[in-house]
């Protein structure tokens, strides 16, 4: 039950304010199966009045624009398509998979910036850019080249992965589009004030309906290559060190699988579905094992099972952990391994397409009760309500595990931190799901127990029945 990957996506481009006398920004839609999931600044504008909306492209002739500046905006979208058409076919003909909406975008508008960056010769060359966006940049160039490395923690003096990297360039072209929107010439390092933050959290919250932990990740990263800034003594300024200028960050609220769920999807015939039995099979891995899905996804490659623990070097934060293999997780690997005793494992799929497969296969085993979740809208929280399936993705594995081992088999926190990483036990009870019910139940289960256990050490002792009626009424 595979799911076809067209070769092409379609791409076109609209103006932002269809009305009105001021120019409006072109934007560039991309969709991927029909269905437009990614949006790039062109970085071109032009007056509603001299835009052909059907044609997609800018009025020309008397009524319209200039020659030259039609054939500037021509050209440019030109380009534009031309790049989004080429990385699109290249990574589908690669991976078999759509793109990832976010880096995909970050992928393509960093393709244009490189491509359109001044080659300057001779000694004439302008005064270089130093706004802070332009630091930004250069940061990312080096991080890239790993020439900027970690300087604390673990990892101190490993270079910064590449989801790092993309993030990154996430927040860069979020800080050039609000340049763009907001009319701004540059963004230089004494711009960056509480007057800049309140705005930036207007623009984001009001015009673009991002949610609050998106505003704190901006937040985030301007507060680091701010602080990298004055430490090479490129300004003085100190609003975005202040208790004010803060990042953001709210709880996600999100579901986990208990063990009679995870047991249902187990229990559920794929034989005629193998993409989803694979799907299924992986899932589970990750429900067994708390890792996350850029580990799980590629045990084929990084694993290697001795004994009764895997051992594999964790992609994020590059550390080597030895996972037990819980009796769920050992059927499953019996079931893909090989003559020779090695293990061929679930085949690697992508996260989108392992998304959309288990939500089908936790849809397929029953899941569907009606849950309403908080969800992230525009800075705030609104509720909604959803099947319980819907609400099922890659990462609801690694925190089944987690909350599982705590709340099912008992298992101290500080234990299961040494495999889910977490590294603080306030980290990891923000992480888990129970409800304020199950915590206060999960109390009490364990000083009845505790009773219980106390009185039979009692009836044990040689002592009198009265002795030990007087024994059991005191302990």
């Amino acid at each position: 039950m595979s799911r076809m990957v067209k070769i092409e996506c379609g791409i076109s481009f609209r103006l932002r304010e269809t009305s009105g006398s001021k120019p409006s920004p072109i934007t560039c839609f991309v969709e991927f199966n029909g269905k437009p999931v990614v949006k790039i600044p062109t970085g071109a504008k032009i007056p509603p009045s001299k835009w052909n909306p059907e044609k997609e492209r800018p009025i020309g002739g008397l009524k319209g624009l200039e020659l030259a500046e039609t054939n500037s905006i021509v050209e440019r979208l030109s380009t534009i398509r031309a790049t989004v058409a080429n990385m699109y076919r290249a990574h589908v003909a690669e991976h078999g998979t759509y793109p990832d909406k976010v880096n995909f975008k970050a992928e393509v508008v960093r393709s244009l910036t490189e491509s359109e960056a001044p080659q300057t010769t001779g000694t004439n060359e302008e005064e270089p850019d130093r706004s802070f966006i332009s630091f930004f940049d250069s940061q990312i160039k080096l991080t890239r080249e790993g020439k900027r490395v970690i300087l604390k923690g673990k990892r101190k003096g490993h270079p910064y992965k590449k989801g790092t990297i993309t993030s990154y360039e996430v927040s860069r072209n979020l800080l050039h589009e609000y340049v763009t929107d907001r009319k701004l010439k540059k963004l230089d390092f004494s711009d960056i004030t509480m007057d800049f933050y309140h705005d930036l959290q207007s623009y984001m919250f009001n015009d673009r309906k991002s949610s609050l932990n998106y505003f704190g990740k901006i937040i985030k990263d301007i507060k680091l290559f701010m602080g990298e800034a004055k430490a090479k003594g490129l300004h003085d300024t100190d609003a975005y060190a202040s208790n004010t200028f803060i990042k953001t960050q709210e709880e996600t609220d999100a579901v986990y699988l208990n063990v009679d769920q995870l047991e249902k999807i187990r229990q559920l015939d794929l034989t005629e579905h193998s993409g989803l039995a694979n799907a299924r099979d992986l899932f589970l891995l990750g429900a067994w094992t708390g890792l996350r899905f850029q580990d799980y996804s590629v045990l084929a490659q990084k694993a290697r099972v001795m004994g009764n623990f895997i051992h594999i070097e964790t992609e994020k934060v590059n550390v080597s952990v030895a996972i037990p293999i819980l009796p769920s997780a050992r059927e499953i690997l019996d079931r893909y391994r090989l003559e020779d005793g090695t293990y061929a494992y679930p085949r690697p799929i992508s996260n989108q397409k392992l998304n959309d497969y288990i939500k089908i296969i936790a849809k397929m085993s029953g899941l569907a009760n009606k849950i309403v979740l908080s969800v992230p809208e525009a800075g705030k929280r609104v509720k909604v309500a959803m099947p319980f399936y819907q609400a099922v993705d890659t990462h609801t594995a690694r925190r089944s595990f987690a909350t599982n081992m705590y709340k099912h088999y008992r298992l101290p926190a500080l234990t299961i931190i040494k495999i889910t990483g977490h590294t603080t036990e306030s980290n990891f009870f923000k992480y888990i799901r129970m409800t304020p019910e199950e915590s206060a139940q999960l109390i009490l289960d364990t000083v009845l127990a505790k009773e219980q256990e106390t009185l039979q050490d009692v009836q044990s002792l040689p002592y009198t029945a009265t002795e030990k009626g007087e024994l059991a009424k005191v302990g």
